[in-house]
């Protein structure tokens, strides 16, 4: 693991450092000002961090190691990692119509109109998403657009491909799809089955990229 790499681990913390510090404003002084900055510091800096840091350095699709150089997909992972420890802050946007397919945007992720969110869905690579207009997500969905291995030596290596997801989908109850995964427009996903890595639902070509394989989840 690089230096910088290292550096981004800290961003979890100076994040919850910095929500507790605008809590504290607002608590201290109560105004419309003071509950906007809480919100920002909330909603809005992990995602522009991110926003600048893929211009700076994007996320390569395929296959990378980690520790060989600074990796943009691990620095992502630590950004968002807040959100993963505290999913109720997510949770309370999928109540409002909308504002969760806005979050997602906001990331860097291509959402479609008229998505419908169950409150307890995951997603773990907020950025990496490209979802059509009018899917449906049952209760516990996880999209992961990510694998990693671990290699000898203590090393690993990570798989990062975008999940695509079509137009009309529904996407059962506590199904859940991997990095690569397709699921096509008007598909009905049954509850709890795996998409695995570069699988299109429906289709018994399970891994385009023979080099990626060994990625599989099974």
């Amino acid at each position: 693991m690089t230096t910088l790499d290292r550096l981004f681990s800290y961003f979890p913390l100076l994040l919850t450092v910095a929500s507790f510090a605008a809590l504290g404003v607002f608590a201290r002084h109560p105004s419309p000002w003071s509950a906007l900055l809480l919100i920002a510091v909330l909603y809005l800096v992990a995602p522009l961090t991110l926003r600048i840091l893929q211009r700076w350095t994007p996320i390569t699709e395929g296959i990378s190691q980690i520790g060989q150089k600074f990796s943009p997909w691990l620095a992502s992972h630590n950004i968002q990692a807040f959100y993963d420890a505290l999913p109720y802050l997510e949770s309370l946007l999928r109540v409002i119509p909308g504002f969760y397919s806005m979050w997602l945007r906001l990331w860097g992720s291509q959402v479609g109109y008229g998505v419908e969110w169950a409150v307890n869905v995951s997603i773990l690579d907020r950025n990496l998403m490209d979802i059509g207009n009018r899917v449906v997500f049952a209760r516990q969905v996880e999209l992961a657009a990510h694998v990693r291995k671990k290699l000898e030596g203590g090393g690993s290596r990570v798989l990062v491909r975008p999940v695509r997801i079509g137009s009309y989908a529904f996407l059962g109850a506590a199904m859940s799809a991997n990095a690569g995964a397709t699921i096509p427009a008007n598909a009905q996903v049954p509850p709890m089955r795996v998409v695995g890595v570069n699988e299109t639902f429906g289709s018994i070509v399970r891994h385009p990229a023979p080099e990626e394989a060994e990625f599989a989840v099974t």
